[in-house]
């Protein structure tokens, strides 16, 4: 049965590494190489499992596009996870792997250590906390993107890392990672409307007792920090890091700052 399990699953997840658990979640348009320069450094002292989310990483495409659900990754992460370790697990997750992540710690069936989210993008948290200036610009980003990409412009995957990262980013990106999102639009735009159309509230996050870091930059566009800022409003056992000079990308771009503030390094337990 377990041989079985891991069989249906293998397409799914890397593994690398003994120890206590760390499951990392990467994000949209993105592949596990998100996480490579830490696990470099944790792989040594954690089992480090890395989830392919679907339609990334060339795993099958998900079966929901016409109503997508975030139960879709909350499965396959569940799957993965208690086939590969009976143990608590340090969730982590960056953008919308944060928001799955997130979701997973208000669901509550796995057993989890501690939940580290690196600038989730959680907008219906927006729309709960009655944030309307930062909920309107992400209804106007989505309004040109969801119509661009209708349009199939060319390199429409570039407003989306441009809005969460600052303009000019996408184009400061190697030309293999830029071809490497393309085609992933359709996969994006599904993760939004999976965020939108989320039924959790306010009182779920405020019942969500584990311990969650959250974690975001100073230059990150003002609609991610504003999502930190709620969230570490209503979930009772958190506590929100500002690493100063990051923006979106910073587990790529300040390893080691994200390393040191999670206590997370190879010389410190977990």
């Amino acid at each position: 049965m377990v041989l079985k399990a891991l069989t249906k699953i293998s397409p799914y997840f890397e593994q690398q590494g003994s120890g206590p658990p760390i499951v990392f979640i990467h994000g949209s348009y993105a592949t596990t190489s998100t996480w490579r320069k830490m696990v470099e450094q944790l792989s040594n002292h954690y089992h480090c499992i890395l989830i392919k989310l679907p339609g990334h990483c060339g795993t099958p495409e998900p079966s929901d596009f016409s109503n997508p659900s975030i139960e879709t990754e909350l499965t396959l992460l569940e799957q993965v996870v208690t086939a590969l370790t009976d143990q608590p697990v340090h969730l982590v997750g960056h953008s919308v792997g944060a928001s799955i992540a997130l979701a997973q710690a208000i669901k509550g069936n796995l057993k989890l250590r501690k939940v580290t989210l690196f600038e989730p993008v959680s907008v219906w948290v927006l729309r709960r906390a009655e944030d309307h200036e930062m909920a309107n610009r992400v209804d106007t980003f989505l309004s040109t993107y969801r119509r661009d990409a209708a349009n199939k412009a060319p390199y429409v995957c570039g407003q989306v890392i441009d809005f969460w990262a600052g303009e000019g980013a996408f184009d400061s990106l190697p030309d293999f990672i830029k071809q490497g999102m393309e085609p992933l639009v359709e996969n994006n735009i599904r993760h939004w409307d999976m965020d939108l159309s989320t039924s959790y509230t306010l009182l779920d996050l405020k019942s969500c007792t584990v311990p969650i870091q959250l974690v975001c930059g100073t230059e990150s566009n003002p609609v991610a920090n504003a999502i930190c800022e709620h969230l570490s409003e209503h979930l009772p056992n958190s506590d929100k890091h500002v690493i100063d000079g990051a923006s979106h990308f910073l587990v790529t771009s300040h390893v080691e700052k994200c390393l040191r503030v999670l206590g997370l390094n190879s010389d410190i337990e977990p």
